[in-house]
């Protein structure tokens, strides 16, 4: 009798043992399964950008950029075995639509990294929320305020617009020798423009010059009105912060009106369709961007040039615009993560491998790029680029530069 009991008391204590190596066993391929974005043959991320309101024009070549990446990055393999799943969400440059995106990648999507949201506005709205769900995210928007303070789960791939502006200052007063100048700037009343604003407001009253703002709607049909007040201020030099489009009405308004002054510009309006639609308006635009142009020899746009046509044959002209080449390097640098990760992948260790690139080289697309656990700002440097009407190009007139320390 005692013997069966001891017997039984045995099976009933391996059946528990089996039971809880079970459990073990499930709860550890649930974990597995759990990580987000993650299954064995699939990385999840997503694109957060307008793809059908205002800016469309600068996002839809970053956009294509990221796609063509993506696709020739799954083509070659994919990355330890898993292939990108690239979940692309249109917030048609609206704070409400891009927090639906957001959480509809999170939440339903469950992505394992984010490239964007495409605009200063919606990217702050997120902030909270990327970095309470330690969402390793990847925006291409040119603001300070997205990494200083620093913040674990974000990294930038492009320059400050303050680097821009510092270099268009220094470009001004070295290289031009301009003596006294009167500097106008001219932006819309939104966001990204106040962020600007307060970079060109800095500058300014670091050199003792004197400034005039101008507003220019963002929906803007006709700025007469505007071009005669900064006229009327007599500036020797322009400053503006717009759209494409922004850019290309203020060209032509100021053609009309006979304001014969140089025009510079941040990287929104440093695109090619600038001087396509304002032809010789676009003569004495000079347009600030941390990329390369479609057309730059470099190696490594030579490369994405052959990789991008064997994809759209016949698609050489008109040229891709920079843009396009912010979205490459931006899927390129959070791929690079995902491949130093290994296979073991999930957000932190993403994070942790991205804060390994060092001196990044993409050939000339940009210039080095560099992450540390201290400094998530990926870019230094930019160039200056000059219009010019007969071909259509923005022809570098810098190589790439760092803006100047104001103290």
């Amino acid at each position: 009798m005692k013997r069966g009991l001891l017997l039984s008391g045995c099976c009933l204590f391996l059946v528990c043992i089996f039971s809880m190596g079970s459990i073990l066993v499930v709860s550890s391929t649930s974990y597995s399964d759990e990580i987000r974005g993650v299954s064995d043959s699939t990385i999840t991320v997503g694109l957060v950008c307008d793809q059908t309101g205002p800016i469309a024009d600068i996002t839809l070549p970053l956009t294509e950029g990221v796609r063509n990446y993506t696709r020739y990055v799954n083509d070659e393999g994919g990355i330890h075995g898993r292939k990108i799943r690239l979940i692309v969400e249109d917030d048609r440059y609206s704070i409400p639509v891009t927090m639906a995106a957001f959480k509809k990648l999170l939440f339903k999507d469950r992505i394992l990294a984010l490239m964007g949201p495409g605009s200063v506005g919606g990217t702050r709205t997120v902030l909270r929320q990327i970095e309470k769900l330690r969402l390793p995210t990847v925006p291409p928007i040119a603001d300070k305020i997205l990494v200083e303070p620093f913040r674990r789960y974000i990294f930038l791939p492009v320059d400050f617009y303050d680097d821009e502006i510092g270099v268009m200052f220094e470009y001004i007063l070295k290289d031009m020798k301009a003596k006294d100048p009167r500097i106008a700037f001219a932006y819309p009343d939104m966001e990204s423009g106040k962020v600007v604003m307060g970079s060109v407001k800095e500058r300014a009253e670091f050199y003792k010059l004197k400034l005039h703002l101008e507003i220019i709607p963002m929906a803007a049909i006709e700025a007469s009105s505007e071009v005669l007040s900064i006229k009327r201020y007599k500036p020797t030099h322009l400053l503006m912060h717009h759209t494409s489009q922004g850019f290309i009405l203020m060209l032509r308004e100021m053609r009309k009106l006979a304001l014969d002054v140089p025009v510079f510009g941040t990287f929104p309006g440093c695109v090619e369709d600038t001087i396509r639609i304002a032809g010789n308006a676009s003569k004495n635009y000079i347009g600030a961007h941390a990329f390369s142009s479609w057309y730059d020899e470099s190696p490594g746009m030579a490369r994405v040039r052959e990789i991008t046509l064997r994809y759209h044959p016949g698609t050489e002209k008109p040229y891709r615009s920079k843009q396009y080449t912010v979205g490459w390097v931006t899927a390129s640098i959070l791929y690079e993560g995902i491949k130093r990760a290994g296979k073991n992948l999930n957000g932190e260790t993403l994070v942790e491998a991205l804060e390994t690139i060092r001196n990044l080289d993409t050939k000339g697309l940009c210039g080095p790029i560099n992450y540390t656990s201290k400094s998530h700002k990926g870019l230094d440097y930019c160039k200056l680029f000059k219009a010019d009407p007969p071909t259509g190009k923005l022809l570098p007139i810098t190589d790439w530069r760092r803006p100047p320390t104001v103290k």
